[in-house]
């Protein structure tokens, strides 16, 4: 059985539910019962992710602005937070409708607003996550030559210009979607994009330069950084362990590394596997005219726009509850919770820096030199 996909595809909206549930008659019980499902299962599902999400993402927000420290690290993912926030309550509610009602109700004003805002907080999140692989890399890597720029005015900068460019990126979707009228066979009025002439050509640039903006980029920076950043990790563990040091700050050192490269881990997953399945087919519909439109590719579209909103609700456990200063922050904020039910617990350190940690391998070092020629001169 075919299904009548439309012909567009953002990674935020799934518009095709507007046609593939108003192309259909109530005559055929089989297709009108699947209808049915769909209209009742994917805003139930999407909603309990937009709760989930944003009450995440506001808990990060009110705890690291109200006890967190004022440090680059804790702004750029408070920044996350509110990219992320802002995208699962503007996107997943708005989607979820089309499901329940074919029709876009909202007005033509919505229509521009709610696209241009999803790609806009889309771009926010992934320019964030960009550049908090940076400030890693270069607090891990360049430790030292990058006290002088890794500030929290620089940072808050850095989150201003993200805006920037995410609202300057976004900007032909909110100049070329709009509501059109359709006839297929009953009148019905979508929220759709109308490219100009060529057509095609603009259709197939947007959705490849939205991928290579929103995943390809971040993905190869963030690989990138990473792969530096575990490599100067486990150089400076040999330099320690051939230094024959052992004192206390050189293991919480030890267990800070173990934690940056569990974090590493879960960030490139997370972001690599979340985010590939709708950038896929996506560019499956808009480059190729035989693309197979079945039930099957339908929910498995619908699968892959979910597990991409479900992001937004990890995120805040990646980059938040995984973080010592967070759940220093946490403590603070809630100490019954932590009282009660020992929420955020654990030994909290100091974020992983490299600086202080070569001072002291280099100072320990200068002190064993120095008392074995004591040693020798005393003989």
């Amino acid at each position: 059985m075919k299904m009548p996909f439309a012909d567009i595809s953002t990674p935020g909206i799934d518009l095709d539910t507007q046609n593939h549930s108003s192309n259909w008659t109530t005559t055929n019980s089989e297709i009108y019962n699947e209808i049915r499902l769909y209209a009742i299962l994917v805003p139930v599902v999407w909603g309990f992710l937009t709760f989930v999400g944003s009450f995440g993402n506001a808990l990060v927000i009110y705890t690291l602005i109200r006890y967190g420290d004022k440090n680059a690290t804790n702004y750029f993912v408070i920044n996350l937070a509110i990219s992320d926030f802002a995208f699962i309550v503007i996107v997943v509610p708005f989607t979820a409708t089309m499901y329940a009602i074919p029709d876009w109700i909202f007005g033509n004003g919505m229509c521009k607003i709610t696209m241009y805002m999803i790609y806009v907080t889309l771009h926010a999140t992934c320019l964030t996550l960009t550049a908090m692989t940076i400030d890693r890399y270069c607090a891990i890597v360049y430790a030292v030559r990058s006290m002088n720029w890794r500030t929290p005015r620089a940072s808050l900068i850095i989150c201003f210009v993200v805006w920037l460019v995410s609202f300057i990126f976004s900007l032909p979707f909110a100049i070329f979607f709009r509501t059109v009228e359709v006839m297929n066979p009953e009148k019905h009025i979508y929220c759709n994009e109308m490219w100009p002439e060529p057509t095609e050509v603009w259709s197939k640039g947007s959705i490849i330069g939205v991928v290579t903006t929103t995943y390809v980029v971040p993905l190869s920076v963030i690989i990138f950084c990473y792969t530096r950043i575990l490599k100067t990790l486990w150089q400076t563990r040999g330099q320690v362990q051939s230094n024959g040091i052992t004192s206390l700050k050189a293991q919480a050192h030890e267990r800070r590394r173990k934690r940056v490269i569990n974090m590493v881990a879960s960030v490139v997953l997370v972001f690599a596997a979340f985010w590939l399945p709708i950038h896929i087919i996506n560019l499956w519909i808009k480059l190729d005219k035989e693309f197979p439109k079945t039930d099957q590719m339908f929910g498995f579209k619908i699968f892959a726009h979910t597990l991409s909103y479900a992001n937004s609700c990890v995120n805040p456990i990646v980059y938040a509850f995984l973080s010592d200063g967070f759940r220093k922050s946490f403590r603070k904020s809630f100490p019954n919770l932590v009282r009660r039910f020992g929420l955020c617990r654990g030994v909290v350190e100091e974020p992983v820096s490299m600086a202080p940690v070569v001072e002291k391998c280099t100072e320990e070092t200068r002190m064993i030199v120095q008392n074995r020629e004591k040693s020798l001169m005393q003989t």
